[in-house]
């Protein structure tokens, strides 16, 4: 038997948590996601999440005022950390969010809560998580979707790997997912599917001596 001792020493000692990669999906199937999607509201939301790279918490307390047409930006205002942040809109999710808040016109937000006996347009609670969660479920379930670990937040994971893959430049990534410290946007950079790729290409090209006849194009 052995007797429980207090050790100090053994107490002060904290090992390092475990650090997985987050799930992403390839732009494709993140639009075969979106199309599927039968609720238009939620249509909406899961399209704003995955083309803006936006929290659940952040496209839940989205206003109306927070989009800017003329500079074709979002604001991020109830965010995590309560930094404030923009976002380059596209003309798409701008379209999107014309028309779905033409259906009910709420003052206060762009996806306000279904309440019972009150109309969406004086509802005064944004869309729930629990609500955006259950019908990001219903639509994996529709598509048969088995991948582990999909859950609405995989939209913005798959919104940083997209836009890296095109180019953007890390730091310009990092403002506009609201990153305070650039190592969460980095992680990222394990998760680019042309980034190796690229990568392979450089290297080859400087060590076959292509550089002074080919340029890195």
């Amino acid at each position: 038997m052995t007797v429980p001792r207090d050790w100090p020493t053994l107490q002060a000692i904290r090992f390092p948590k475990s650090n997985t990669l987050p799930m992403v999906l390839v732009p494709e199937r993140c639009w075969q996601l979106i199309d599927a999607t039968m609720a238009s509201h939620l249509q909406v939301i899961f399209r704003a999440m995955y083309s803006c790279g936006l929290r659940g918490v952040d496209v839940r307390h989205l206003r109306p005022q927070d989009v800017d047409a003329d500079r074709m930006m979002l604001r991020v205002c109830t965010t995590k950390g309560h930094r404030q942040r923009e976002v380059p809109l596209p003309q798409a999710t701008l379209d999107a969010f014309r028309a779905h808040w033409a259906t009910h016109r709420n003052p206060n937000w762009l996806f306000p809560a279904t309440q019972r006996n009150t109309p969406a347009s004086k509802a005064d609670q944004p869309i729930s998580a629990r609500t955006i969660q259950r019908g990001f479920t219903k639509v994996t379930e529709s598509l048969g979707w088995q991948d582990s670990g999909l859950t609405p937040h995989t939209l913005r994971h798959s919104y940083a790997t997209a836009m890296l893959d095109a180019g953007v430049n890390l730091k310009v990534l990092q403002g506009y997912l609201g990153h305070k410290n650039l190592q969460a946007t980095e992680v990222y950079l394990h998760l680019t599917r042309l980034g190796d790729e690229r990568a392979r290409q450089i290297v080859a090209q400087i060590m076959n001596g292509d550089v002074a006849e080919q340029g890195l194009s």
